[in-house]
Parts: structure tokens; sequence; C-alpha cells
């Protein structure tokens, strides 16, 4: 987790970053996504967009075109359908959303796929604006994932700590 004031150079170093990476001879997938400051329901949008880019989704695909693209994409990287339900329901192409449990062994198994089939980096920026259910689920993908060239970058301002004291310690908060 990079953490700093407000113009500190988090996002500057996310690029440089993104710029090595992208310069490396071996293919590795970046997927990058913010947390929003506001609005009702935007628990995992962040995630939800980490999907729909690895999926293809784009804004003006129809629910159904958008569930075959989610399908074809976990089709690609996992042999059974379990988590389609789960990232459905983190991208809000289904109604509902399965128990937090599911849902978080779900979009792990999917995130960890994907980084077997290919390195992946995903970044996640404004943590500070995060809810305690996705800095959960970023703790769960960081404590759980293991034999997957997977990174998980994060970048917030200070006040993360004042809603996660324990944050980036491994264990729990």
């Amino acid at each position: 987790t990079i953490v700093g004031e407000p113009g500190g150079g988090k996002s500057r170093l996310v690029r440089e970053f993104h710029a090595f990476v992208d310069s490396q001879p071996e293919l590795i997938t970046w997927r990058q996504s913010h947390c929003l400051s506001y609005g009702e329901g935007i628990s995992f949008w962040a995630l939800g967009e980490i999907f729909k880019a690895h999926a293809g989704i784009l804004e003006f695909d129809t629910p159904s075109a958008a569930a075959a693209k989610l399908a074809d994409a976990v089709a690609a990287v996992i042999d059974d359908q379990a988590p389609l339900v789960g990232l459905a329901g983190a991208m809000g192409t289904t109604r509902g959303t399965p128990e937090r449990e599911e849902a978080f062994t779900a979009w792990r198994r999917f995130l960890e796929a994907a980084a077997a089939r290919r390195p992946l980096v995903v970044v996640l920026e404004d943590l500070h604006w995060a809810d305690d259910a996705m800095l959960a689920f970023i703790q769960h993908l960081v404590e759980s994932s293991s034999g997957v060239p997977l990174l998980v970058v994060g970048t917030a301002r200070l006040e993360l700590y004042d809603q996660a004291p324990g944050w980036g310690s491994l264990g729990g908060r």
C-alpha cells in the first residue's frame, strides 16, 4: 500500500511502475481501478471494474452480452463456472449477492486463475474511500493467495489508518 498526502505522488508512482511493468519482455496483465467517494451500493465497485476490464465488458454492453463475456472470461481461466455468481454479483450484473465468504472465495479464485495464466498486477487506488467490506476482501486476497504471480497494489491517503488502524499487518486489522 502506497500511503501519503493528496498530491504526494502516489498516482505518479503507480504510473511509473506501470511503465516499468509494460517495458518488461514478459507479458503481464495490469488491471487498475479506484474506490469511489460517494454513492450507495458501491462497496465493490472498484473490484467490479477490474472484473469488467478483464472480461472486456463495455458500458454499452447489454446485460446478456455482459453475462456472456463474463462467462467466457471465467471459462478461459477456470474449468468450472462456480465463480460466475460471485463475479456477477460484484459487477452488479445480477440481482442479489452471494454470501460474503462465497463471494470472496469466487473473486480470489478468479484472480488467482488469471494470474496463473499470466502474471497479474491489480491496482486499487483511493483505498481511504473503501468501506470495511472492500478492505476485508483485499486483506483476504493478500493473505489467502499463494503460488501464483499476483501483486496487489493499493494507494491511499493517511485517513485509511483512521478506518483501519492495523492496515497492512498480516493476520487482520
